[in-house]
């Protein structure tokens, strides 16, 4: 299923599936759906819950240890930012085998992440709330929303 047409260039971005690794409960693995679906919201509490990564900025591709040298900086900043709500994460697009680690965060204002994310010199981060999984730019308003899936995984 293409949610967006495949020349969009966030079109990767809409078919990434992305892995969270919860400490002390079942890790999840979420997903873009048509608009109007959701699954059953798998936190104990509403506030969205924020991925992103300093991996691969822009067209930029960095090696292995230039991306996790980046991605630690940006873990230490969150970790200073929400101590308590920090989550290792992947996401990969199984169309392309594209790869990249990343972190999800809860208890951030939207705002605050984008800032932090284009630092990084990213493109757009993901925002998953109980009503949708939505790809927001870091540096201009685009944004689109999707449904979602997720599962224990």
């Amino acid at each position: 299923m293409d949610l967006l047409p495949p020349a969009d260039p966030w079109a990767s971005y809409a078919r990434t599936v992305v892995g969270i690794v919860r400490r002390g409960t079942a890790n999840l693995v979420v997903e873009a759906a048509p608009p109007d679906h959701a699954g059953v919201w798998p936190w104990p509490t509403e506030p969205a819950v924020h991925v992103l990564t300093a991996w691969d900025p822009g067209d930029v591709r960095p090696s292995e240890a230039e991306n996790r040298a980046h991605q630690a900086a940006l873990e230490a900043e969150l970790r200073e930012l929400s101590p308590d709500e920090v989550w290792s994460a992947v996401g990969v697009d199984p169309m392309s085998g594209h790869r990249e680690e990343g972190v999800a965060v809860r208890g951030l204002a939207l705002d605050a992440v984008r800032d932090l994310a284009a630092r990084y010199r990213q493109v757009a981060i993901f925002q998953w709330t109980p009503a949708t999984w939505a790809i927001v730019g870091c540096r201009d308003g685009r944004r689109v929303d999707f449904g979602w899936t997720a599962s224990e995984a």
